[in-house]
C-alpha cells in the first residue's frame, strides 16, 4: 500500500490532536468541577443532619423539662421561671430551625423537602403556643422525613449532579465523534494516496 503524503498526513495529525486534546480537556474539567459541586452537597448533608438532631434533641429536652417542673411545682410556677430554666434549650432550637429553614431551598421540587418544612413549621408553631407535647409528637415524622431527604440528596451525590451528567455525556460523544473523525480521515488520505502519487506520475511523463 502506498504510504500517506507527507502534506496530507500533517493537517490530518494536528486536526485529530486538537480534538483529541480538546475533549480530554473538556472531560477533565467537568469532572473536576462535579468533585467541588459533589464535596459541598455531602457537607450541606452533613451539616442539615446535624442542625436537624441538634433541634429534635433539643425539643425533647425542653418537653421533658416543663414535664417535670409542671410534675413538681403544678400550675404555680410563672412563665418567668420556667423560661429562665429552658433558656438555653429555647435558643438552642431557635439556632437550629433557623439553620435547617436557610438549608432547605423553598423553591426545590422535593416533595421530601417539602413535607420536612412544613413538619418543622408545624412543631415550631406548637411550641410557641406551649403545646410541648403535641410537638414532641411530631418529632417522629420529621426524623422520618429528614432521612427522606438526606437519602435523596445522597442519591444524586453518587449518581451525579444531572447538569454534569449530561455534559459527561456530551464529552464522551464529543470523544468517539473524534475518534470516528480521525479513523475516517485516516481512512481518506489512504484511499487517496495511490491516486496522487499515479496523477504526479503521468505528470511527469
Amino acid at each position: 500500500m502506498s504510504e500517506i503524503p507527507t502534506n496530507t498526513l500533517i493537517p490530518i495529525g494536528v486536526v485529530l490532536a486538537a480534538l483529541v486534546t480538546g475533549a480530554f480537556s473538556f472531560i477533565n474539567l467537568v469532572l473536576t468541577k462535579e468533585h467541588q459541586i459533589s464535596q459541598l452537597r455531602q457537607q450541606w448533608i452533613d451539616a442539615l443532619r446535624g442542625d436537624i438532631s441538634k433541634y429534635i434533641a433539643s425539643l425533647v429536652a425542653t418537653e421533658e423539662i416543663y414535664w417535670a417542673m409542671k410534675e413538681k411545682h403544678g400550675d404555680e410556677l410563672d412563665v418567668l421561671s420556667r423560661t429562665i430554666e429552658t433558656k438555653e434549650l429555647h435558643a438552642d432550637i431557635a439556632t437550629a430551625y433557623s439553620n435547617i429553614l436557610m438549608r432547605l431551598n423553598p423553591e426545590d421540587k422535593s416533595e421530601h423537602q417539602r413535607t420536612l418544612r412544613n413538619l418543622l413549621l408545624k412543631s415550631k408553631s406548637l411550641g410557641g403556643d406551649g403545646k410541648w407535647e403535641e410537638a414532641v409528637e411530631v418529632v417522629d415524622d420529621i426524623r422520618g422525613s429528614a432521612q427522606k431527604t438526606l437519602k435523596e440528596e445522597w442519591e444524586i451525590v453518587k449518581r451525579g449532579e444531572p447538569s454534569f451528567v449530561k455534559s459527561k455525556r456530551i464529552a464522551l460523544a464529543v470523544l468517539v465523534v473524534t475518534v470516528i473523525s480521525g479513523a475516517v480521515m485516516v481512512y481518506v488520505a489512504y484511499s487517496h494516496a495511490p491516486l496522487e502519487k499515479k496523477a504526479e506520475q503521468q505528470w511527469r511523463k
